[in-house]
């Protein structure tokens, strides 16, 4: 299970004002190769940064992140415009936006799983949008827009946190407080992401065992480890010194990828050569494995405002914020934050575990592999005609299993 939500302040500045295709749900990769190729980009900076500045579990869906600033670079204008389009690889603005909007239903009409995409507009009463940003919010990106007075903040954010409780399924019961708004907040706009599946090879209960879970080369943690025989898609990156493993969910359309690095080699060395296009086109094999996987369960916010900052999205935070296609009223923005809850554990229908658990594993048991993911790594959830990274994250700590779960 995995949700997220994300959300993104604007504030008036104070700065003097300033002058004024559809496509089919039948998508393969090649009619989303632009919002592929400008995500997965995208992906390689924001990553990057995010695992060089959080020394801890760290997960975050780019696509979604990609997705919000793609809608606000229809409304912004000069040093701000240009900025979200070299960060965001937009090389074709109008091209992105008819891809996001066949991709949102695309990724919402799914079967065999729960997920689910969501954004939506708040907007101060009596506070005017341009016409053709509002158009583009409900048109491509299919927001609701609502109307709420941000100067009573404890009604606004129950308003807020009750769309966010209910987009994520009750899971991220809020994700604002009533100090993050103030007398010039005057747009909030969120996405929400609400992922579930059951493993298209479920692992049985009653084969998980505490297993040690190398922290540091010094320090280890007992874990709930899970266990299963099967044939896995897998392979190997030489220059990374890490190896992979796919695990499909129900609908094998889409994956969890385990990114394992050699013993000798520590995550950060991984993470500082991620390349999402490389992952994407490495070579893989389908092969008998003995796979150990680790239970875990965290929850995270993450602030991203000095992050985008780093990587180049500068101006938007600033008094000469220039978002004048958005609104006539001089804008920046005041805070981008997400915050996610990921659960991942045995779940799975019966029937599969039935079916799945056949013999045919032991008909090869001397050619069966070992992927035991007993140290910190990393995982990414994929949807694979698309090639688009849903979900992307590392795990350098789980709690030990005589550790009471504070979740």
């Amino acid at each position: 299970m995995l949700i997220q939500v994300l959300f993104v302040i604007f504030s008036s500045t104070l700065a003097m004002s300033i002058q004024a295709a559809d496509m089919s749900l039948s998508q393969d990769q090649d009619s989303l190769k632009n919002v592929f190729a400008a995500c997965s980009s995208f992906t390689n900076i924001l990553y990057k940064n995010l695992s060089t500045i959080i020394n801890d579990n760290v997960v975050t869906s780019p696509l979604s992140l990609h997705m919000i600033l793609s809608l606000l670079v229809n409304g912004a204008d000069g040093t701000t415009l240009d900025e979200l389009k070299s960060v965001l690889h937009h090389n074709d603005s109008s091209s992105l936006n008819n891809e996001f909007k066949a991709l949102i239903p695309l990724l919402n009409n799914i079967g065999n799983l729960e997920l689910h995409i969501a954004n939506s507009a708040y907007i101060q009463d009596n506070f005017e949008l341009m016409a053709d940003f509002l158009s583009v919010c409900t048109n491509v990106f299919q927001s609701s827009i609502s109307r709420v007075n941000f100067k009573d903040a404890v009604h606004a954010v129950e308003i807020i946190n009750s769309w966010v409780k209910e987009a994520t399924n009750e899971k991220i019961p809020d994700i604002i407080s009533a100090g993050d708004i103030d007398e010039d907040t005057k747009v909030i706009l969120l996405n929400a992401i609400y992922f579930k599946s059951k493993w298209q090879k479920p692992f049985d209960p009653t084969l998980t065992q505490n297993r040690k879970f190398h922290i540091s080369k010094t320090e280890a943690n007992l874990v709930p480890m899970m266990f299963k025989k099967s044939k896995y898609v897998n392979g190997k990156i030489p220059a990374w010194h890490s190896k992979f493993i796919e695990i499909p969910y129900l609908n094998q359309d889409v994956v969890m990828i385990i990114l394992l690095p050699d013993e000798d080699v520590e995550l950060q060395t991984l993470e500082d050569n991620f390349d999402w296009k490389t992952l994407a086109k490495e070579p893989t094999s389908i092969e008998n494995i003995e796979l150990y996987l680790p239970k875990f369960k965290f929850e995270i916010t993450l602030k991203l405002k000095e992050t985008l900052r780093k990587i180049g999205l500068k101006t938007m935070f600033e008094d000469i914020a220039d978002f004048r296609r958005l609104s006539k009223i001089p804008l920046k923005v005041g805070k981008v934050l997400q915050k996610v809850f990921i659960e991942v554990n045995e779940e799975g229908s019966e029937a599969a575990a039935a079916s799945d658990v056949m013999v045919r594993m032991r008909r090869m048991t001397i050619l069966e592999e070992k992927f035991v993911v007993d140290r910190p790594f990393m995982f990414m959830i994929q949807h694979k005609p698309s090639k688009i990274p849903l979900f992307l994250g590392s795990v350098r700590k789980i709690k030990s299993s005589l550790e009471k779960d504070e979740l």
